[in-house]
């Protein structure tokens, strides 16, 4: 997980609408621990997409990004516009979505990491900003996660409500790519 700070609405529309912007190569990229419970969100919504790609632009590459890490640094740098689909710990209740920008998760004063896959999440992005290799926009989709200790499977309360994430990530897809 990634920690993000509560922030105004913004949609992926906003963040990553430009002239043009049918012909950018965008990824989107699931990230998680399958291992973690709620943690793995990101990889099943992922899966999700990618079964139905055929509803998406060709220039939209899924990719599983696994647990992050270094091996994020080059695949960012593949792409013109990336969204991050992760459980981020926002304080929301568990299910909530939010779409984050860059911005959001850079301003945070103090960012608690949570995250059971890259504890130093928000220097891998300093980083790749550095090397020039940070597309943007950035944008990450974040679910607040219930549980993330070990175990197989998503918790009741974000299993129930899958559908529902699935449909509000393919709508922010949708709206951007028009």
């Amino acid at each position: 997980m990634i920690p993000a700070s509560p922030a105004r609405r913004i949609t992926l529309t906003s963040l990553l609408s430009k002239p043009f912007c049918s012909m950018k190569k965008i990824g989107i990229i699931g990230i998680g621990n399958l291992l973690r419970k709620d943690d793995g969100v990101g990889i099943v919504l992922l899966e999700l997409l990618v079964k139905r790609r055929k509803k998406f632009p060709k220039n939209i590459e899924f990719i599983d990004g696994g647990t992050g890490g270094m091996n994020l640094l080059h695949l960012l740098a593949r792409f013109d516009t990336v969204l991050l689909i992760d459980a981020v710990d926002f304080k929301g209740r568990p299910g909530e979505a939010r779409v984050f920008s860059l911005k959001d998760i850079q301003s945070q004063k103090k960012p608690v990491m949570t995250s059971t896959h890259d504890p130093d999440f928000l220097n891998l992005l300093r980083l790749s900003q550095e090397l020039k290799e940070l597309p943007e926009p950035l944008v990450i989709f974040g679910v607040q996660p219930r549980d993330v200790s070990h175990g197989m499977g998503l918790s009741k309360e974000i299993e129930t409500v899958l559908d529902d994430l699935y449909l509000k990530l393919q709508k922010e897809i949708q709206d951007f790519v028009k």
